[in-house]
């Protein structure tokens, strides 16, 4: 099917003067304006043909996929008749959203000369449900917004820089809709997990958790989010994707964490970062001043300060190998040490989880003397994720459900880390095969006076 459309525009100078912002923020306007007028055109004229192929008693390849129905007043027994005559058009008008604005139309009907069925062709040829009102192609963009700011912010900023007002009560419940799926696992060595609390339906605190898997030199893969999920069931469904065995597990310490996703890897590796806050934080409930816990976070960071030779594993020499064993080793040795001495001061929070944390230290760098890959040592990317995800639910509302904590940590994830996985889950939704171009075969513009 082709479909011509003639534009004609008229441009005006006052007093043959103007400047450029003039001219561009006309030129906007104008584009606004006819995008939404050949939207209808389009919509209008493809309209026509289909229901000028379902009128016609021949052709059947050509009506493939139109005007699918069941009998009238036989629920569930298809007919198979597919020619159609003419049946009017709709009473009330039709209005649909799209990032273009907004297309108002009367869908035509046909009825069935078999059983007397009326149908509304358009709706299946667009691919829209009877009563949509929204293009999905607007609801990417709204998501796309909403991920990077709030409901409000990206909802303001779609009507003022793409002139596509939505509400954002609207955005909200065009959200419920996106369900992206927990992806994939692929072959990246490293896996990465945290989790944050949020304000949860019934007005208590809820956890929303999630999962990436990671390269060397910080390529980053995510895998998901899930609110009120345990890691248990997390790890389940996280391993079901995996392609195989990680080499290394990040975290940091919560109960259940290590327990659930370590198992995912052939090692455990305690986050560098969250260690001496932690047991900071331990030797506070232990009833410790504040110098003292201080002092103790101090030498718990030099003792981590173990760092991986700057040259590949292959120019690095035996001996050097050797004396990073040797650092390890003892900075294991000092840190056992440690624990016995807030064993000794009766500091029992501190010393477990010193002991929690015994074995699971340096494991980033045992790989990397064993095979060359350089491991994270911190969940400091995942940690600023959840950072941002919990800007936005703070933002966006409160008194969240578990599974709209779920799809918005599902979105900020997938918008913020994988944009291929995201443009694809846009791409399969709006089910794009490019069948539908546009191109200005004809431009001639002159001045009339």
């Amino acid at each position: 099917m082709r479909i011509v459309v003639t534009v004609e525009l008229e441009v005006n100078i006052d007093e043959d003067r103007a400047n450029a912002n003039e001219i561009f923020q006309a030129v906007a306007e104008a584009r606004h304006e006819a995008g939404v007028k050949l939207a209808k055109s389009i919509v209008l004229g493809y309209e026509e043909k289909v229901v000028e192929l379902l009128c016609s008693p021949s052709g059947s390849v050509a009506k493939k996929g139109l005007g699918a129905h069941e009998v009238k007043g036989v629920e569930g027994r298809r007919c198979r008749c597919r020619t159609f005559t003419r049946a009017g058009y709709w009473t009330d008008t039709r209005s649909l959203h799209g990032s273009c604005g907004l297309v108002t139309f009367r869908p035509a009907l046909v009825e069935c000369v078999r059983c007397g069925k009326r149908l509304t062709p358009i709706l299946a040829a667009l691919e829209l449900e009877r009563y949509q009102g929204r293009t999905d192609e607007l609801v990417r963009q709204v998501m796309a917004a909403v991920a990077e700011t709030s409901y409000r912010r990206g909802c303001a900023s779609l009507e003022e820089l793409a002139e596509v007002p939505v509400a954002k009560s609207t955005a909200h419940r065009w959200a419920a809709t996106v369900e992206l799926p927990v992806q994939e696992g692929s072959d990246l060595p490293f896996l990465v997990a945290d989790g944050t609390g949020f304000r949860r339906q019934p007005g208590k605190r809820g956890e929303v958790r999630m999962v990436v898997e990671m390269g060397e030199k910080g390529r980053i893969r995510p895998l998901g989010a899930w609110a009120g999920t345990s890691w248990e069931v997390i790890s389940q469904e996280v391993k079901d994707r995996l392609g195989g065995q990680a080499r290394l597990f990040v975290g940091d310490g919560e109960e259940g964490l290590e327990e659930w996703m370590g198992r995912l890897a052939k090692a455990v590796n305690r986050c560098h970062w969250h260690l001496p806050r932690g047991g900071s934080y331990a030797l506070w409930g232990d009833g410790v001043a504040k110098p003292e816990r201080d002092a103790f976070a101090a030498q718990v960071c030099d003792l981590l300060a173990v760092e991986i030779p700057e040259e590949d594993i292959e120019f690095v020499s035996a001996e050097d190998k050797d004396k990073l064993r040797e650092r390890i080793e003892a900075a294991e040795k000092e840190l056992e040490e440690l624990r016995k001495d807030c064993e000794k001061k009766g500091y029992v929070r501190a010393a477990g989880y010193l002991a929690n944390a015994r074995g699971r230290l340096f494991n980033h760098l045992w790989l990397w003397l064993e095979t060359g890959i350089v491991g994270p040592r911190t969940t400091s990317i995942i940690e600023n994720t959840i950072k941002e995800l919990v800007r936005r639910l703070k933002k966006i509302g409160w008194n969240w459900s578990d599974a709209g904590a779920t799809r918005m940590g599902r979105v900020v994830l997938l918008r913020r880390l994988d944009e291929e996985a995201w443009e694809q889950y846009w791409r399969d939704r709006m089910n794009l095969q490019g069948r539908c171009k546009i191109k200005i075969t004809q431009w001639v513009a002159k001045r009339v006076a």
